[in-house]
This record gives C-alpha cells, structure tokens and sequence, in this order.
C-alpha cells in the first residue's frame, strides 16, 4: 500500500515538473528558454540566433548542444552545391531535415499550419537560389515558433546513422559478388 502511494507521489511530481517547463517554455525568466529547465543555464551562440530565436536568452546545455548540431546541418545544407540530383548533399540534408521535423511534429501533435515541416516544404533544395533557400529555411524556425531542439538534433542524428549505414551497405553488399 505504502509502494503505491510513494509511486503515486514520485508520478504527480513528475508529472508537475513536466507541466512546468511546459509552461515556461518561449517565456523568459531563470530557466531555459527553449525547454523551462531551470539548470546550467548559458547563453548559446549558435550560427542562427535570429532565426532559432535565442538571441540574447539563457538555455539549458542540452538545448545549446541541440541548436549547434541543427545548425552544423543546416550550415553544411546551405553550402552544398545547388544540383538537381536527388542524392546531392543538399537535397539529402534537406531530406533529413525535413523528415527529422515530421517526426517531432507529430510527437507533439502540432496543427499542420504551425508545423515545421510544413514551414521547410516552402523551400526548394534543387531550384531556389542560395539566398532564397537559405531565407526560406531560417524563416521556416520562426513561422513555426519551433522550440524542441533536442528532439530534431536526435532525430537528425538519426537520419544521418541512417544514411551511412545504407551506404555502408552498399558497399559492403557490392564487395561480396
């Protein structure tokens, strides 16, 4: 009896501190701008403040980790050469980008018109011009008020293990005939 009510106890508790950060989450005050985690703040310094919308805020070391590894991608997307190969470096971290946002979106449930996968579908990998694809990619962070960073850098993570072991795949399948 006494094992129910503590895990009871432990499952409120938890489930307040959820709701919490929740609550504080885009709000600025002593916590972490992006998840209201109120530990190890610093500030961010990533390459699209501006866009990411963390310009001048304090964030959790998580959620800072989360924005340099998104931005490395999208860093790396935007200086690929434009091609209209579907296997090009653009048009493949685009595809990651954009599939690693689903995935987050429908975690969350987000209406269509307020989801980041949809924002990023307004750009083109194969036709816009750098500029107009790079506009088109940092504007698709802020339509969409995107704050879950760590779960897009997971995923993107993800996209790219992905991508290598298919690769590695190949490869190894064309070394056995």
């Amino acid at each position: 009896m006494q094992e129910t009510k503590n895990a009871e106890s432990l499952f409120l508790a938890l489930v307040g501190d959820i709701e919490l950060r929740q609550s504080r989450v885009r709000r600025v005050g002593d916590w972490c701008f992006m998840c209201g985690a109120s530990e190890s703040l610093v500030s961010c310094r990533c390459s699209f403040p501006e866009s990411f919308q963390c310009v001048g805020q304090q964030l959790c070391s998580d959620c800072r980790d989360a924005h340099r590894i998104v931005a490395d991608h999208i860093k790396g997307m935007l200086a690929a050469k434009i091609t209209d190969r579907v296997t090009s470096i653009r048009a493949t971290k685009f595809n990651q980008l954009h599939t690693a946002a689903e995935v987050v979106d429908e975690k969350w449930g987000t209406p269509f018109e307020k989801q980041l996968q949809f924002a990023l579908s307004q750009a083109d990998p194969y036709d816009q011009a750098r500029a107009e694809f790079r506009t088109e990619i940092l504007r698709a962070f802020r339509a969409a008020r995107f704050s879950d960073y760590q779960t897009l850098a997971k995923e993107l993570v993800r996209e790219q293990d992905r991508k290598i072991k298919s690769l590695l795949a190949r490869y190894y399948g064309g070394c056995i005939r």
